[in-house]
């Protein structure tokens, strides 16, 4: 079977597409509704524009603002419902979720603290070898300051 030469770029470009998704993952901390926001390579999605709708109005914005560096939001609900937040890098990734605020939020405590910022698997692998020639360095320095 012929395949299309234009099918192999388009499948090639669905597969790029797919591996820059828009991951949003919301999490509690009382008072406050905590998203973290990255790319499906873990990649902080860095000061993405976010829009939050209460459960009671879905035109109206309850609040607006963008995520930090480490593509972290925060917002502190009034009330229990189904929250709507949309999630827009401004590059062509969009992510629209729905966020289910318990009506005792504020008793609650705190659910799971959330975690640092992610790290890249590209800069793991440069810390671990930085640490490594830094060692190596260190033994080395003794060993020629015994040798002299």
């Amino acid at each position: 079977m012929k395949v299309p030469p234009f099918a192999s770029l388009l499948a090639a470009l669905g597969a790029a597409a797919f591996a820059h998704e828009l991951d949003v993952v919301p999490s509690i901390a009382a008072p406050a509704v905590v998203l973290r926001c990255t790319y499906a390579g873990r990649d902080p999605v860095s000061f993405a524009a976010v829009q939050v709708y209460a459960p009671a109005s879905s035109q109206a914005e309850f609040q607006t603002g963008r995520t930090d560096r480490h593509g972290v939001f925060s917002f502190v609900p009034d009330e229990p419902g189904s929250w709507r937040v949309v999630v827009d890098d401004e590059e062509g990734h969009r992510r629209d979720v729905s966020v289910t605020v318990p009506s005792n939020l504020a008793a609650s405590g705190v659910a799971a603290p959330p975690q640092g910022p992610p790290v890249a698997r590209w800069e793991r692998a440069i810390t671990g070898l930085a640490l490594m020639a830094g060692a190596t360095g260190v033994l080395y320095g003794f060993k020629a300051r015994r040798g002299s």
